[in-house]
């Protein structure tokens, strides 16, 4: 089946290309077309074409739907959804749905009103219909660079717009007959067992739901840390693995029961597509049904064997169809590659396959996470065997039968909470390596490397490949061009600042979130990530940065320092830069606490300067790290001057430009997140104010910015960004090109089309 296959590898790029706007893929797909003609194969030519031409018009056909949709604006609509009882998700006093509409397919959210609806929703085992109100509206994209991107994983799944509930009118159930009704059925008894598990003890619930049914519990992701440190979280993911072993279980099953073999192809055939429905239709388990049941059906129908690269192109041109972006997600790439790797090369030790693998998948994994751990791959040998033989057929045992034998639930808890101290243990040893996050060009060429390398492995080809990352990881943590970025952290202040070739690093204030007292059926005991985790650190991470020289806070607001005790936890920090009279404040010292080893805090009045170009112009007196204390910092980056202002009144403002009468400022970061108490007209004209800097909260409770600031900027002709409409906001600098300003998002994006700017009498 060689047409079929280099019809999979065209289409393969061609999605590359048309839905990820990779034009690499585009040069590549080229290639590919010129040595199918150079093969002389008239067939496979035919075949490819024929294929790729459809598939360019599907690929282009699902582009044009989900541009359309992302510039809509949000609308209020009355709908009625259709939800399966496995779609619904509840977590501290909110909920989720993943629902059917006129709209198609939807991502609805929604507030529970007490612990008792919330109670009820939880036990929902059977298909409902509700009649909803709320706002309609585009899934919101990343605003940060590395950010979970929503609109993509939703597009994988086929939704495009999310609707925020205001009011439901009536839930009622909604049963069907027919071939539907036995699609519901398998969507119930997956919820039933979802509910059922969570009467097993915590470890053995967490594998059970995980691992057989593809349900991820609210605590999966703390929990399974160290298994996506050691890259091992393919192995919990519904995958080709899964399939093989319930299949070979399954004939086993049923040859010991005297069935022919005809009999268990049959039995097979009519059990994987419910599996794909119970184990919640993942990509890759999408992939590996479709390659066990392939051959069969060919096999029944021509009584000849069919290979398995033929299965593995179908399932490959399948899952593109179903799923566009199937190639351009991390577990997407590992499913479809690793089993090729398998199907090309079986004759090998598990050695080797093992080596193979981490090859092949490291790419994949830096554009992911951008770390690597030095012990993954002798993790993975352990693991590989471990996994197959041991976690998951006691997982199996303990879901069955654990519900009627409780004293086996608890051996089988006791077996996977062991193994899972192991990893934990092991995930803390020196290994974890920060390289960064190529980009898709270095990533396509270290990528192929490693393929020609599988393929031809020489020492000539392994020493460029070496080579090959050798450079790339040079100019990921070298960068000839410095930036200062304004990070979008919500309401509050994040500004990081590089110098060319990462000289220095300085991060002004980490962000923070004020938290709100709940009630207690709302916590679940869930603690949501701080920004500085998800957003800061994360970012940090893929530029291949693993420590900040100097973390400068500009006073106490929880707004600009309450993420400080998570940063120091994750990334080394050189020192702690305050304004005078700070350093000793409790609340201060309390985000401290959790730090084994404290880095030097220096407090600092006006005139101070630093190694990386920044110099203090405020506070002139030691005060309480009140508002108007804010450490204030200028500098100048790609020939021009910034100040950055933390949250500085008026008449702090008046006083820096009284007493520096000569200081002329191009950029600033306008005070107090844009309320009236700050941006001083007379201050900013003295001081000669180009442009203008909002990092503020999108819709947030204050108001900011108020409209009296923005008159004043508007009237003074002030260029201004706002991270609340553009995201992050960076200025790059250096090198041999010149310095120019870049917004994350661009022009016409929805949330320049519908986040209010204008403030109110709070600010």
């Amino acid at each position: 089946m060689r047409p079929l296959f280099f019809a999979a590898i065209a289409c393969g790029l061609l999605s590359s290309w048309l839905v990820n706007q990779q034009w690499i893929a585009a040069g590549l797909l080229l290639l590919w077309f010129i040595r199918i003609v150079y093969l002389r194969d008239r067939t496979c030519l035919i075949v490819t074409t024929l294929l790729t031409v459809s598939m360019a018009g599907w690929l282009g056909w699902q582009n044009w739907q989900f541009q359309r949709v992302t510039q809509t604006l949000p609308h209020d609509e009355s709908l009625m959804l259709r939800v399966q009882p496995d779609m619904i998700t509840v977590r501290g006093g909110q909920y989720q749905l993943i629902a059917t509409s006129a709209y198609g397919r939807l991502l609805v959210r929604g507030t529970l009103p007490s612990a008792a609806t919330k109670h009820r929703l939880a036990q929902v085992t059977k298909r409902t219909q509700w009649r909803v109100r709320g706002t309609l509206s585009p899934v919101p994209p990343p605003t940060n660079p590395g950010q979970f991107d929503a609109p993509a994983y939703y597009r994988s799944q086929g939704i495009f717009q999310q609707l925020t509930v205001e009011s439901v009118a009536t839930v009622g159930a909604a049963p069907r007959t027919g071939l539907a009704g036995w699609l519901d059925q398998l969507h119930q008894w997956r919820s039933q067992f979802a509910l059922a598990c969570q009467k097993l003890p915590p470890m053995l619930q967490l594998y059970a739901t995980s691992l057989l049914i593809g349900l991820r519990p609210t605590n999966f992701q703390a929990t399974m840390s160290s298994v996506q440190q050691l890259g091992l979280l393919h192995l919990f993911s519904l995958s080709g693995m899964h399939v093989i072993l319930f299949a070979n279980l399954l004939r086993w099953v049923l040859v010991r029961g005297h069935l022919s073999r005809q009999t268990v192809d049959y039995w097979l055939l009519g059990l994987l597509p419910l599996y794909l429905v119970l184990g919640g239709g993942a990509d890759s388990l999408q992939r590996a049904v479709i390659t066990a049941g392939l051959p069969i059906i060919w096999q029944r129908l021509t009584r000849q064997a069919s290979g398995a690269l033929s299965g593995w192109s179908m399932a490959l041109l399948i899952g593109i169809i179903h799923n566009p972006l199937v190639l351009s997600q991390s577990g997407g790439q590992l499913s479809y590659g690793l089993s090729l790797l398998l199907i090309l090369m079986p004759r090998m030790s598990t050695w080797q396959l093992a080596v193979r693998v981490q090859l092949l998948s490291l790419p994949v994994l830096l554009v992911a996470t951008a770390q690597w751990h030095i012990l993954s791959l002798a993790v993975n040998l352990v693991m590989a065997p471990l996994f197959s033989w041991v976690l998951l057929p006691v997982t199996m045992i303990g879901a069955s039968v654990g519900f009627v034998v409780p004293a086996l639930a608890q051996w089988c808890n006791w077996i996977l909470t062991c193994f899972q101290s192991w990893l934990d243990w092991v995930s803390t040893w020196p290994g974890l390596l920060t390289i960064g996050q190529p980009s898709p060009e270095w990533a396509w060429l270290v990528g192929l490397l490693s393929l020609w390398v599988l393929r031809t492995p020489t020492r000539r080809w392994l020493r460029w490949l070496l080579l090959s990352y050798g450079c790339m990881v040079i100019s990921i943590r070298y960068p000839v061009r410095g930036a200062v970025q304004f990070i979008d952290i919500g309401q509050g202040d994040s500004i990081l600042i590089r110098q060319p070739f990462n000289r220095t690093v300085s991060l002004i204030d980490t962000g923070g979130r004020l938290q709100i007292p709940r009630p207690k059926w709302q916590e679940d005991g869930l603690k949501v990530k701080p920004r500085v985790a998800t957003i800061t650190v994360n970012y940090l991470h893929r530029l291949g940065i693993t420590r900040i020289d100097t973390v400068y806070l500009s006073h106490k607001d929880v707004d600009h320092i309450g993420d400080l005790g998570e940063l120091l936890r994750l990334i080394s920090v050189k020192r702690i830069v305050v304004p005078a009279g700070m350093a000793h404040l409790p609340k201060f010292q309390r985000l401290l606490t959790t730090v084994k080893v404290k880095p030097p805090v220096i407090e600092v009045l006006a005139g101070r300067r630093f190694a990386d170009g920044l110099t203090a112009v405020h506070p002139f007196q030691p005060g309480r790290a009140e508002n108007e204390d804010s450490l204030v910092l200028t500098g100048v980056f790609g020939g021009r001057r910034f100040m950055f202002t933390g949250d500085l009144d008026r008449a702090g403002e008046r006083a820096i430009a009284e007493r520096y009468p000569q200081l002329r400022v191009d950029v600033l970061k306008l005070g107090h997140h844009g309320s009236k108490t700050a941006s001083d007209p007379q201050a900013l004209r003295q001081l000669g104010v180009r442009y203008g800097i909002l990092s503020v909260g999108r819709h947030n409770r204050y108001g900011h910015p108020n409209q009296e600031t923005l008159d004043t900027l508007a009237s003074q002709k002030i260029t201004t960004y706002s991270t609340a409409l553009q995201g992050m906001v960076t200025y790059r600098f250096g090198g041999s090109r010149p310095s120019v300003w870049q917004t994350f998002l661009k022009e016409g994006n929805i949330y320049q089309r519908t986040a209010g700017v204008k403030g109110n009498s709070r600010g």
